[in-house]
């Protein structure tokens, strides 16, 4: 009997450590710099709970997977009020991470910088993207092509985030740019970048929403749980947006 609810329990962690390295091989971004050091940056739209232990997975995947320390930061995107800790700590540990804000941050500072990436992580900053269009279009016109493509890849990108790709690949069309989801290379990477991003987006509104649920109106049943699980964005905002008046978990997801 022992044997039984042993291998049972064995198998049931087996199928979570699996489900966790499914989740951290989903990082962001993971790129090693000049100085040969290796930076996970992750983008996070809103405030989830448990998300300093899921930076501590997504650190313990990193170094088995490059043998090498990692230095994490999280540049918080949200239009809430950040409130995630940075910090994850227990008896035996103390593992901490940086946190940006980039909401808080002047779009106007970054596109001073003489760096592409600040200017484009301007579109995420504090300001009009209108105003940081009409800054880095020009920049873009005048770089080399090989940098122009992956410039311009990783404006379109950004501009996912936002739901802005559209209106970038047209303004990219205005100034006389290829559109570079047309490319037959780039596009469909971008593409695919996006179409995660607004993954992680649906996942992380289903998480908060839930959170919601539970703390207003107790134990969440299964019907509801399911509901969310398969629910659109668009779904999922709308009912956090009705939880405020509803009475019932029911009228929430009506």
């Amino acid at each position: 009997m022992c044997r039984a609810e042993c291998r049972a329990s064995v198998g049931n962690y087996r199928e979570g450590v699996t489900a966790s390295l499914r989740l951290n091989q989903r990082a962001d971004m993971v790129v090693r710099v000049e100085n040969g050091s290796l930076h996970h940056v992750e983008f996070q739209t809103s405030n989830e709970s448990g998300f300093a232990l899921r930076m501590l997975e997504y650190y313990a995947w990193l170094v088995r997977v490059h043998r090498d320390h990692v230095v994490q930061t999280v540049l918080y995107l949200g239009r809430e009020p950040l409130r995630m800790p940075h910090v994850w700590t227990s008896p035996s540990m103390d593992f901490r991470f940086d946190m940006v804000n980039l909401r808080e941050l002047d779009a106007e500072a970054l596109l001073e910088s003489d760096d592409w990436a600040d200017n484009a992580l301007a579109l995420l900053a504090k300001g009009e993207p209108a105003r940081v269009l009409e800054v880095v279009l020009p920049r873009l016109r005048a770089m080399r092509k090989d940098d122009q493509n992956w410039a311009t890849a990783t404006l379109v990108l950004l501009s996912g985030i936002l739901g802005m790709e559209t209106v970038v690949n047209e303004r990219l069309k205005e100034v006389g740019m290829i559109n570079i989801m047309e490319n037959k290379v780039l596009g469909p990477l971008i593409q695919q970048g996006i179409d995660r991003g607004m993954e992680q987006l649906r996942l992380q509104q289903q998480e908060l929403l839930l959170d919601l649920l539970s703390d207003k109106f107790g134990a969440v049943p299964p019907w509801a749980a399911e509901q969310l699980r398969d629910a659109s964005f668009a779904d999922l905002s709308n009912w956090a947006r009705r939880i405020s008046r509803a009475t019932s978990i029911e009228e929430t997801l009506r």
